[in-house]
């Protein structure tokens, strides 16, 4: 155990996010381990310029890069390669991550005898099934709510109509090999080329637990867990054993030691 400053650990988070002068390619961004969030009128362009990357490479960034409904529901960028492995990544660890990330879909699902993670694949399966060539969300939104039954529906007062219930439908898209094309609003999603499923194995620098602690440690299980929308107990059980604890104050730390 080691004690660090706020003023340390700001250090140590601009280090591991390579905030500093100095240029460097677009695959070479640490941030794409956990997501570049795009959020806002070019949140995610903005990110990767200030980590040195050349905005002329980021004029067409779906050629390195694809974008998803990922953690807490939010489009993120991540490196095309690795789509798989984020897809897996990304993916609740459990049934009860499942109905926690879902909200209040996951109530008359279980009333209806079906799990959160059997409801994420169905919808996952329809939405790939329709997307033969690409289509705006409420299109496909719209034929959802024909093709599946009343447990996965809810009555919008917003929209004054009944389609899915939206957590569901944007986890269930990236499981299902489905990306978003960038920059449309709203957005049009597609399948993603070559998909063949979420992969078996990620690499330890694309799981999450891990790299919320590489990138935006130290940290305790409960601010991982709120970041990842997860159960603290789920993201306990995938703590990683080398992580080392640091106090700063009166408040206990913990961070990934580097290999």
């Amino acid at each position: 155990m080691f004690s660090v400053k706020p003023a340390q650990v700001l250090r140590y988070r601009m280090h591991a996010q390579q905030l500093s002068p100095g240029g460097r390619s677009l695959l070479d961004v640490a941030v794409l381990d956990i997501g570049v969030q795009d959020t806002g009128p070019d949140g995610a362009g903005w990110a990767l310029a200030n980590r040195g990357v050349d905005r002329a490479e980021l004029a067409d960034p779906s050629k390195q890069l694809v974008l998803a409904w990922t953690l807490r529901g939010a489009p993120h960028y991540y490196r095309r390669t690795q789509v798989a492995a984020v897809a897996t990544a990304t993916a609740p660890f459990s049934d009860a991550d499942a109905a926690k990330r879902i909200f209040d879909a996951s109530k008359p699902l279980r009333e209806a005898g079906i799990s959160p993670l059997e409801a994420l694949a169905t919808v996952g399966a329809s939405m790939h099934g329709m997307l033969d060539d690409p289509l705006g969300k409420g299109e496909v939104s719209s034929e959802l709510t024909d093709r599946l039954p009343d447990p996965y529906l809810r009555f919008c007062r917003v929209c004054k109509a009944t389609h899915s219930y939206e957590q569901t439908f944007r986890i269930a898209a990236l499981q299902a090999g489905v990306e978003l094309q960038p920059g449309t609003s709203p957005p049009v999603m597609q399948r993603i080329k070559g998909w063949s499923g979420p992969a078996k194995r990620v690499p330890k620098s694309l799981d999450v637990v891990r790299a919320y602690l590489h990138l935006l440690g130290p940290a305790t299980p409960k601010m991982v867990a709120a970041y990842v929308d997860a159960p603290v107990k789920d993201v306990q059980s995938r703590w990683p054993v080398d992580s080392v604890e640091a106090v700063s104050g009166e408040c206990r730390l913990q961070n990934r030691r580097r290999s």
